[in-house]
């Protein structure tokens, strides 16, 4: 019995797991976007500033 439902969980559990992968790895490359966006942001707005003070 223990066997049959290790057996239905784990045929269930095991075939979503590339899927999870494939997620995680879309979260860190959007991550790295957004870090990337908010130094082109902080970057622009410096420069605004300093052209603004002219």
């Amino acid at each position: 019995m223990e066997t049959e439902i290790l057996g239905i969980t784990l045929g269930t559990v095991l075939p979503l797991y590339p899927l999870l992968f494939v997620i995680h790895q879309k979260i860190g490359r959007y991550d790295e976007i957004v870090e990337e966006f908010k130094k082109l942001r902080n970057e622009h707005e410096h420069w605004r500033e300093v052209h603004h003070e002219r």
